[in-house]
């Protein structure tokens, strides 16, 4: 099944304790080095400001945000948008990451962003074979990086050039 009523927008502070909920559902030991588990609404703001992930929502629902950082402060490493993907298990399956690439995707273009790149764990061959299916190539490999429940687990780096 795919949702076809999406909408895109930035967030905003109405918007984190659906985003706090959400986090706190997808992020665990197999999709990232630690799990994250926010407490308040407040702690979150001060991660994640206003307007600084792009949503797609269903009605008022949050399905998933895709979020961006900077790298390194330097002015030569500007282009490059580290990127993150999150979809609600509610929504998973139903082309919202799809919508949602693509629209963040748009949203780094019109902010100048000539890389995106990001880094999966191989506990997630779910999310490799995603970000591959959507042009990314494996740049590097962190042998070993994390020791998450008594093994040890490699760090995926890929990124994408964004056409201009």
């Amino acid at each position: 099944m795919t949702i076809t009523n999406l909408t895109f927008r930035l967030s905003s502070r109405f918007d984190f304790p659906q985003l706090v909920e959400l986090e706190n559902l997808v992020w665990n030991t197999n999709t990232a080095p630690a799990e994250i588990y926010w407490h308040s609404t407040e702690e979150y703001a001060q991660h994640c400001p206003e307007g600084s992930q792009l949503l797609a929502l269903s009605g008022d629902r949050i399905c998933g945000y895709f979020s961006y950082r900077i790298p390194t402060p330097l002015d030569s490493n500007k282009h490059v948008a580290e990127l993150a993907l999150a979809i609600h298990p509610d929504f998973q399956g139903q082309g919202v990451a799809q919508e949602l690439m693509k629209s963040g995707e748009d949203w780094m273009k019109r902010l100048g962003k000539k890389k995106l790149s990001l880094r999966v764990m191989a506990t997630n061959p779910k999310a490799v074979r995603f970000y591959e299916k959507y042009g990314f190539i494996k740049q590097g490999l962190l042998v070993n990086e994390f020791y998450i429940d008594g093994k040890y687990v490699d760090d995926i780096m890929m990124y994408k050039m964004l056409d201009d």
